[in-house]
C-alpha cells in the first residue's frame, strides 16, 4: 500500500512538470502571433500647401431692393380692386378706385359754393361803388371767394386721386385691402415688390471677421440652387452698419450684373466674394480617400508618426473632385494615411508600405 501511494506522488509529479513545460514552449509562439497582428498596414502620401487669396463664402436669399405700398390719398370705400396677389403689373396700371359718391358730392358742394361767393362779390362791388357798401365788406367779399376757389381745387384734387396708381412695374406680394372695406387716408392697398433686372439682389449674412474685409463694389460670382451649372457675376451694393439681433450676423446685398431671364424671390445661392482686403491664407490639400469620416464640415483623418497613427480632426474647406482643401486641423503636418485609414483607432502600431 506505502508502494502505492509513493507511486502515484511520483505519476503527479512528473505530470506537474510536463504541463509546465508545455505552457512555456508554447506561450512566446502566441505572443509572437499577437504582435503581428497589433501592426496595420497603411499607405501615406504628402500632404500639398499652397497660399492663395481667402475668398468668402456666404449663403444668400434673392430678394428685391424696391417694395412699395400704393395707396388712397384720401379714405372711403373701395368701389372696385383690379389686382389679386401673385398679379405682374405695369407701371401706370388702375389697381384700385374709391367709391365716388361722397367726393362727387362734396365737388358739387364746393361748385356751389363758389358761385356763391362769385355772386355776393360781384353784390358788394356794385354796393361799394354806389357808396352803400364799405370797402371792408368788399374785401370779406373777395376773401371769400379767393377761399371758396382753393376748397374746390382741393375737392378736384382729391377727387383725381380717389384711385391708386402702380408706382413700379413688379409683383403683388400681398394684398391688404378689398372691395367693399373702408380705408383711411394714406393706407396701402397693397405690397408691390420690383421685379425689374435692376432691382434683383441677394441677401448674405456674414461673420462679422468677413464682413469687416468686404467693402461696396467688391465683385462676386452667384450661383443659384435653382440652376446649379450656371455662375452669375455680381457685385457688393450695400454693406450693413448694424448687425441682426437675432443672428449677430451682418449682411450684405449683392447686385447682379448678369441678366437673368428667370428667377423669383426667395430663391438660395451659394456666393463667393473678392474682398478687396486682398488677404493671403494657406490652402492644404489633400486626397479625399483620407477622409475616415465626415460630418457638418469637420472629418476624421490618421496621420503618422514614430509608427502609430494618430486621428486628427480637421474642418473641410471644399471638396474639389477627388481632392479636398482643409481650412484647419492639419497645422504642422507634412504626410497623411490613405490607405487602410479606415480600420485604425487612435494610437494603433503601423506600417508604411508603397
Amino acid at each position: 500500500m506505502k508502494n502505492l501511494s509513493l507511486f502515484v506522488v511520483a505519476l503527479f509529479i512528473l505530470w506537474f512538470f510536463s504541463s509546465s513545460c508545455h505552457k512555456k514552449s508554447k506561450e512566446p509562439v502566441y505572443q509572437s502571433s499577437v504582435a503581428n497582428l497589433d501592426v496595420f498596414k497603411v499607405k501615406v502620401t504628402d500632404i500639398s500647401s499652397s497660399e492663395a487669396i481667402a475668398d468668402i463664402q456666404a449663403t444668400g436669399i434673392l430678394s428685391s431692393d424696391l417694395e412699395s405700398k400704393p395707396s388712397f390719398k384720401t379714405g372711403g370705400v373701395i368701389d372696385r380692386t383690379y389686382f389679386k396677389e401673385g398679379d405682374r403689373i405695369q407701371k401706370g396700371a388702375l389697381l384700385a378706385r374709391l367709391n365716388l359718391s361722397e367726393i362727387k358730392a362734396q365737388a358739387e358742394q364746393a361748385k356751389k359754393a363758389v358761385e356763391k361767393t362769385t355772386r355776393d362779390l360781384t353784390r358788394a362791388k356794385n354796393l361799394f361803388a354806389d357808396s352803400v357798401a364799405t370797402l371792408e365788406q368788399v374785401q370779406n367779399a373777395q376773401t371769400a371767394y379767393d377761399m371758396s376757389i382753393e376748397t374746390l381745387k382741393i375737392v378736384e384734387f382729391n377727387q383725381s386721386y380717389s384711385k391708386v396708381i402702380a408706382p413700379e412695374s413688379g409683383i403683388v406680394i400681398k394684398q391688404l385691402a378689398r372691395e367693399g372695406e373702408i380705408v383711411g387716408p394714406r393706407m396701402p392697398v397693397c405690397v408691390v415688390m420690383g421685379i425689374g433686372q435692376s432691382h434683383w439682389i441677394v441677401k448674405a449674412a456674414l461673420t462679422d471677421k468677413d464682413w469687416a474685409r468686404i467693402k461696396k463694389g467688391d465683385k462676386s460670382k452667384v450661383r443659384f440652387e435653382a440652376f446649379p451649372d450656371q455662375e452669375f457675376e455680381g457685385q457688393v451694393s450695400k454693406v450693413a452698419d448694424m448687425a441682426n439681433a437675432g443672428t449677430a450676423t451682418l449682411d450684405a446685398e449683392i447686385k447682379l450684373k448678369t441678366t437673368v431671364q428667370k428667377l423669383a424671390a426667395g430663391l438660395i445661392s451659394n456666393i463667393t466674394i473678392h474682398p478687396s482686403d486682398l488677404k493671403l491664407v494657406t490652402k492644404i490639400t489633400i486626397p479625399i480617400e483620407a477622409l475616415v469620416s465626415a460630418n457638418e464640415g469637420n472629418a476624421i483623418v490618421f496621420v503618422p508618426k514614430d509608427g502609430i497613427a494618430l486621428r486628427k480632426t480637421i474642418r473641410i474647406d471644399k471638396i474639389l473632385g477627388k481632392e479636398v482643401t482643409i481650412s484647419s486641423g492639419l497645422e504642422g503636418v507634412s504626410k497623411i494615411i490613405t490607405s487602410g485609414a479606415v480600420y485604425l483607432q487612435d494610437g494603433d502600431k503601423i506600417e508604411i508600405v508603397h
